[in-house]
């Protein structure tokens, strides 16, 4: 157990600590435009499939809620992993890679964003929610693994982790996800004094 511990902390540990510049610029970037669209009222849309789904609905509950400022507004922010009835009518008559898109043509204006977690960055659902983005005037911030996939070609903002293995990669994106929403909320609602 200790080994396994330790190999995961150091895991964990040098993926953050190698390689900042990858990161901590668009991290910067994704905060700036989201704290922007905040706001300006516009909406945060999140998505991801399995773990990076739980991610997606983590991190807008605490955006919709608090992190720290429990006196502060609510912010608008969908996770499109959310609703379930959604999820299956669309995934059962137009297939799983419009599940994410179709909600974001019903949903989403231009101005708004979309925060896309992916181990790989090829998830189908994501790139297609990518494209209806781009489409729609939405600016698209992708988080993925270090390859970055289809989603690093299509991000307006591409924040990767620094790791290819999955279970290390969701573990740092929900790190990078707090990281974000922390932040925001701190320009955004900043705690009186």
């Amino acid at each position: 157990m200790k080994s396994t511990f330790k190999k995961v902390t150091e895991s964990l540990v040098a993926s953050l600590m190698t390689h900042e510049e990858q990161y901590i610029q668009p991290l910067e970037k994704c905060i700036e435009v989201s704290a922007e669209a905040v706001e300006r009222r516009s909406c945060i849309f999140v998505c991801g499939n399995g773990g990076s789904a739980a991610t997606a609905s983590h991190i807008a509950n605490d955006l919709l809620c608090h992190l720290k400022n429990w006196n502060r507004e609510s912010y608008r922010i969908l996770a499109l992993t959310d609703n379930v009835s959604a999820i299956t009518s669309l995934t059962n008559d137009y297939g799983p890679e419009e599940m994410f898109s179709r909600q974001l043509s019903a949903f989403g204006q231009k101005g708004d964003i979309l925060w896309a977690f992916s181990t790989s960055g090829n998830s189908k659902n994501c790139v297609k929610a990518f494209e209806k983005a781009g489409e729609l005037g939405i600016t698209t911030v992708g988080i993925t693994g270090r390859s970055g996939g289809r989603m690093k070609e299509l991000a307006d903002i591409w924040i990767p982790v620094d790791s290819d293995e999955v279970t290390r990669v969701e573990e740092l994106h929900m790190i990078y996800a707090h990281i974000l929403a922390e932040n925001i909320e701190a320009i955004v609602s900043p705690m009186e004094e």
